[in-house]
């Protein structure tokens, strides 16, 4: 009888044993696959904000290097050395020498630009990098591959190619620890009345995008820039990337895999549409399979805590049962015996299992608790990290922005210094940290100079880009030398056509011939601009005012001349001078502002534009600067007498 019920016993005890295991096989499978999954999609987040910063950051970034350079190139000291016409070797010598030291000067200042170099339609090079110089007269020294050179030989005109990337050590002709390993170029042709035929080349290493790509440093991430031909142009980490074909086919599948070392990741990319690079996040996935471990752990070790509290309950049960059983096994033989006195006993019942019963799902309860609390933890303190991350983020994106907005807008003074008829400034405030308003000045030729200051609605990133669109259009067309109207209504009618913002910008132009003085100039809507004669006060220009720039299509603007004088001033200004508003409600106004002119008129237009700004400050004290506020002074000194 004993052996049956030890039978029984194993027999009823199987399959609690094999629900159990199974119960906890099913949970860490399930919480293995709902967790990664999860953090997948998290991650998923957290690629769509890390791509658009890399590419709101990224491109702007390379098109201001561009346009600098593009800028470079109308300079005199650049351009005669393409022409490379020379009567003597003396003079080649110091056209040579004088290209050199400007480029370098370029170079220096500019954090974009690791290197600039020119090639000649003949394939001769000449420019600087940050170990030496390039002056390659001859087209059989190029040190360029043939494959790349034919490249930028065939690039369309005003179009930019992209090409390597190419070790540093073709460029210089030796490696050593300084020497960069991975070089991009950017090259496009320029082709120009006093150039001919000019192929640029910008150079660009990894140090370029280290700051775009620091703020997206986690800890777990590495990031990479490759071509599509699957060249690696740049890496976060410490190694580059061994197999780049397998890494962009195992992103965004949200599969896992193992690397040679045999750690997991899980690879995410994106394609730039300019330039058309691929980024691709490689991210490791070894914290989240060590969570997943410890949930396993704990899971099992539950497990194991409740098939023993099983096991123990059941123990006493069938304890408790086999009292019983002796018990009435024990009267039976009495009877047979002949004794027929009954024994006292306790009846058995079933209510000491609902008490541990009761202990189980009150333990349950409580360990729920617990998890629901560390859970609520954790995710409190993953949002607070994620704030803080998305914080620095905003601070870092704006800084960039406002250096790339700093960089486009001419901040170098005196912007013309070997030109002694005209003394020229410009200052830009911005409301926040980054504006719409812009000025502008370039010379179209030798004789002309083309003056620009604008406002663009809005305010911040938005205004900003819109400016920056508006003032490489109005340029671009000044330079094709149409009249100030023509300028005006083909700028309006292109920013019309793509302007799903619904911006505008008001825009002050003009165009002052310097061997006569003589001003042409148009109005789209912005403020009145003043005039200062010789020895005389600063008065206000009131000019015909057109529509604003991008409102309406098919708009006319009208021009008009002013006859400047040697000692003459033209001050011109956007809105948040005069409506700079004090605590009090009340604005600086026009008035004030021709008052502060005139005490300080006398001065250089630097110290106009000081004056100004003092004068304005004064009266706001304390309050928040409402508006951009943007000024440009040109003080007209004559044409140079002839020799």
């Amino acid at each position: 009888m004993k052996q049956k019920l030890k039978s029984l016993q194993i027999r009823m005890l199987l399959p609690v044993i094999v629900l159990s295991v199974f119960v906890v096989s099913m949970l860490t499978s399930l919480f293995s696959h709902a967790y990664i999954t999860m953090m997948l999609q998290r991650e998923q987040e957290v690629n769509a904000v890390g791509f658009d910063t890399v590419s709101r950051s990224l491109t702007p970034l390379i098109n201001a290097s561009i346009i600098d350079v593009r800028n470079f190139m109308g300079d005199d000291r650049v351009a005669s050395y393409v022409r490379h016409q020379y009567s003597s070797l003396e003079k080649l010598i110091h056209a040579r020498i004088d290209c050199r030291d400007y480029l370098r000067s370029v170079i220096a200042r500019h954090d974009g630009i690791f290197g600039l170099l020119f090639m000649r339609k003949d394939g001769s090079m000449f420019g600087v990098l940050p170990e030496g110089n390039l002056f390659l007269d001859d087209p059989q020294e190029n040190p360029l591959p043939d494959d790349i050179k034919t490249q930028i030989l065939n690039a369309p005109r005003a179009q930019t190619v992209w090409v390597g990337p190419v070790p540093g050590s073709i460029l210089y002709g030796f490696e050593n620890a300084e020497t960069p390993q991975s070089i991009m170029i950017a090259a496009w042709k320029s082709v120009d009345v006093s150039y001919g035929e000019c192929y640029a080349m910008m150079l660009m290493d990894e140090s370029v995008f280290d700051e775009v790509f620091a703020s997206l440093q986690d800890g777990k991430s590495t990031w990479h820039l490759f071509t599509p031909n699957m060249m690696e142009i740049y890496h976060s980490g410490e190694e580059a990337c061994m197999d780049p074909a397998r890494l962009t086919s195992a992103s965004n599948s949200q599969t896992i895999y193992r690397d040679a070392n045999g750690h997991s990741f899980c690879a995410f990319s994106r394609e730039m549409s300019s330039p058309d690079w691929t980024i691709v996040r490689e991210v490791s996935m070894e914290d989240y399979q060590q969570v997943v471990r410890r949930v396993r752990g704990l899971i099992c070790l539950v497990g194991a805590m409740v098939l023993l509290i099983a096991l123990g309950l059941y123990r006493l049960w069938l304890k408790k049962f086999m009292h019983q059983f002796n018990l009435l096994l024990k009267g039976i033989i009495r009877m047979g015996e002949g004794e027929l006195q009954p024994t006292e006993s306790a009846p058995f019942t079933i209510g000491e299992f609902e008490i541990m019963q009761q202990e189980i799902d009150r333990t349950s309860l409580a360990l729920n608790d617990q998890m629901d609390t560390i859970r609520r933890m954790e995710r409190e303190q993953m949002e607070q990290e994620n704030m803080l991350k998305e914080q620095e983020r905003i601070v870092k994106e704006l800084s960039t922005a406002r250096q790339i907005q700093r960089s486009v807008l001419p901040h170098i003074f005196p912007p013309f210094p070997d030109r002694k008829e005209i003394n020229l400034y410009a200052s830009m405030d911005p409301a926040r940290d980054v504006g719409g308003d812009f000025y502008d000045f370039f010379f179209i030729d030798e004789d002309h100079l083309c003056l620009v200051i604008a406002d663009v609605s809005g305010k911040g990133i938005p205004a900003a880009l819109f400016m920056m669109f508006a003032k490489r259009i109005i340029e671009d067309f000044a330079r094709a030398e149409h009249s100030v109207s023509e300028v005006l209504e083909k700028t309006n009618e292109l920013l019309c056509e793509n302007n799903q913002a619904e911006m505008f910008v008001t825009v002050w132009l003009g165009i002052l011939e310097i061997s006569t003085g003589k001003l042409t100039a148009a109005n789209a809507g912005h403020e009145y601009p003043t005039i200062q004669k010789k020895d005389g006060l600063f008065e206000l220009i009131k000019d015909k005012h057109g529509f604003v720039i991008g409102g309406m299509e098919n708009i006319r603007f009208k021009e008009y001349e002013l006859q400047i004088s040697p000692g003459d001033k033209i001050f011109v200004y956007t809105d948040g001078v005069p409506e700079a508003t004090a605590g009090s409600g009340d604005m600086f106004g026009t008035g004030r502002m021709i008052e502060a002119l005139n005490s300080c008129g006398e001065g250089r237009p630097e110290d106009i534009l000081q004056g100004v700004k003092d004068a304005v400050d004064a009266f706001v004290g304390d309050a928040e600067q409402f508006d951009d506020m943007t000024m440009m002074c040109l003080e007209y000194l004559g044409p140079e007498p002839k020799e």
